[in-house]
């Protein structure tokens, strides 16, 4: 390749060659005719072949010109094609974004955003990865994920952090525990209860085990769930004493809230990305969202 290639130039020559006219050609690319003549002659020194037999009203190719047409003409179109491509990308009539976020997130917090999104940019393929959230931070870090509803606490400073949704993990308790009913329980005495919590390998059980720790106190649950809408399910049917998060849990007339003398500090939704280098439209447009 020669050291003054110039894309431009080849750009210029492909107009006049397609038009058989300068003076189309300078309409075409938006540019005077005499700069199109100029770029021809550049490229024809460059090149060291004359392109056009100029006429009056035509430019007629040379058979160097033919050649090297038949030779450029698909790389300009793929360029071309390229371009476009990021034209959409940009103006968001193209492209996908990944998004990471637990089931419960997705369906008590998230609907009203996708809906929002796909009303708002329906080009723009959306792909939700449903994970915990110790999960949804090791696709980050892999770069398998572009952003990700996560639970605090977010411990990575490699992880940029926007605060969506403040947490509260309360307890619930149906019948079979009324006597609980507007009563103050201490941390010592909801141990005695059979206990309903997330596994442990969530970030909200992490959170919670930490806080009891803090008061001398080791949590052992009779079950552990993976899925939080069945600790609701679960306490409804009285097998135990389930610690939900508030804002997820539908607590009807038929389940209560245990008041507990020193309540579990709030915790936050946090959605959570890695910056690294020019993020996308898209993904600059979603996080606005929250």
């Amino acid at each position: 390749m020669k050291d003054n290639f110039s894309l431009d130039l080849y750009r210029v020559f492909a107009a006049v060659y397609e038009n058989r006219s300068f003076s189309e050609a300078a309409r075409q690319l938006f540019v005077t005719q005499s700069a199109v003549s100029q770029s021809i002659k550049q490229l024809e020194v460059m090149l060291g072949v004359q392109l056009f037999l100029r006429g009056k009203r035509v430019a007629t190719p040379s058979v160097e010109a033919e050649q090297l047409y038949a030779m450029i003409a698909p790389a300009i179109g793929t360029i071309c094609e390229a371009e476009e491509r990021i034209e959409r990308f940009k103006l968001l009539r193209e492209g996908f974004l990944r998004v990471g976020a637990a089931d419960t997130v997705a369906r008590h917090f998230l609907l009203p955003y996708l809906k929002r999104w796909n009303e708002l940019y329906p080009d723009v393929r959306l792909q939700v990865v449903n994970r915990t959230s110790t999960e949804a931070f090791s696709l980050l870090a892999a770069g398998k994920l572009d952003v990700a509803f996560v639970n605090s606490p977010v411990s990575d400073s490699k992880f940029s952090v926007k605060k969506c949704l403040d947490l509260h993990d309360v307890f619930i308790a149906g019948s079979a525990f009324s006597e609980l009913r507007g009563c103050t329980v201490t941390r010592h005495e909801l141990c005695s209860y059979p206990l309903i919590m997330l596994e442990k390998l969530s970030n909200t059980r992490r959170a919670i085990d930490e806080e009891f720790m803090r008061s001398g106190i080791v949590l052992n649950p009779e079950i552990d769930l993976g899925c939080h809408d069945l600790l609701v399910d679960f306490a409804r049917i009285n097998l135990g004493i389930s610690c939900v998060t508030r804002e997820f849990a539908a607590i009807d007339d038929e389940l209560f809230e245990l008041q507990l003398d020193t309540p579990l500090p709030a915790r936050e939704l946090d959605l959570c990305w890695i910056d690294a280098g020019c993020p996308s439209e898209a993904k600059k447009k979603f996080i606005d969202m929250f």
